[in-house]
């Protein structure tokens, strides 16, 4: 069988003799890529590649993947905040295990869930970043009585709109780099960035990004950093320091009294089948895997979420 490999700063269709991974054995049928994916290509780590996973069971039923694992034992994974387990890092697809993007895998049947009906399997790789997306909008507190911006509006920062809207928050705004993303951004309902926000979800992660979040954050507001920054963060201390402003590190997602974070972003898009119609932008079979890296780590093309569908 095919599997996409990250090896000297390209993807490589290698073959592989067993599926690899732990647990039941899945069909895989789509795998979305993630900006964590253009990085191990380009870290050429020699792994196979992919988290956001759409597959089958042996029984033919079609499941996601909730890809951060735990393990399964700490107070943490107890708790059902599998995000917070000492394990989480070391365990993530994609980059320090093989991922999913090959014919067939195994995961850990407690990371399962059913697909819901009404997704497509390519729309349904969105799960598992909308997941990410809305556990961020989740713990900056959005609620009813909250205007949120969105600076960012890839395809976490356009999850995010959505997230942030499905919770309550009455005005939603996003703040986007690319005419494309900002074309998506109006078609989802969000609107021009205006005055200031209770709450800053910045999914863009650099430097600038942050900048104009602590600007548009109202006194008193939150500011969720959703996004991955590597080193220290450069935030304007002062500003913060006026506004007493709340900062919130956001890592992907768990349960919580309200529910399983990834059925709840599962029940979102099955309810606006809108959001995926316009955040996934291209398809490729596994065969393109190559092109479809090209396309995704080049936001001239117009993409979104590229999706690699492998039957």
């Amino acid at each position: 069988m095919k599997a996409a490999r990250a090896i000297g700063g390209r993807v490589v269709l290698s073959d592989v003799d067993e599926p690899p991974g732990e647990g039941e054995l899945l069909t895989m049928q789509a795998v979305g890529i993630c900006a964590s994916d253009l990085g191990a290509m380009a870290a050429a780590t020699g792994r196979i590649l992919g988290h956001e996973l759409v597959g089958t069971r042996v029984d033919g039923t079609r499941v996601i993947v909730e890809a951060l694992y735990g393990c399964g034992e700490c107070e943490f994974c107890s708790d059902g905040r599998i995000n917070l387990c000492p394990t989480t890092l070391t365990r993530s697809l994609g980059v320090r295990m093989d991922g999913g993007m090959v014919e067939r895998f195994r995961v850990p049947g407690a990371r399962l869930v059913e697909l819901p009906d009404g997704l497509h399997a390519g729309s349904a790789t969105l799960v598992e970043p909308a997941a990410v997306s809305w556990h961020g909008a989740r713990i900056a507190g959005t609620n009813p009585n909250t205007r949120v911006l969105v600076v960012g509006a890839g395809s976490v920062g356009l999850l995010a709109v959505a997230a942030a809207q499905a919770q309550g928050a009455p005005e939603v705004s996003v703040a986007a780099r690319h005419p494309h993303q900002k074309a998506i951004g109006e078609r989802l309902g969000a609107t021009e960035p205006t005055d200031t926000y209770d709450i800053v979800l910045e999914t863009a992660g650099t430097a600038s990004a942050l900048q104009y979040g602590v600007q548009r954050l109202r006194p008193g507001g939150t500011l969720a950093i959703l996004s991955v920054h590597y080193g220290n963060l450069d935030l304007p201390y002062p500003f913060l320091m006026v506004k007493e402003a709340r900062i919130v590190a956001s890592l992907g997602y768990g349960s919580h009294p309200g529910g399983r974070e990834i059925l709840q972003a599962a029940d979102m898009l099955v309810g606006r089948p809108e959001i995926a119609e316009a955040l996934v932008t291209h398809r490729f079979p596994l065969k393109d895997v190559e092109e479809a890296f090209r396309v995704a780590g080049d936001r001239r093309s117009g993409a979104i979420k590229v999706v690699v569908e492998l039957c």
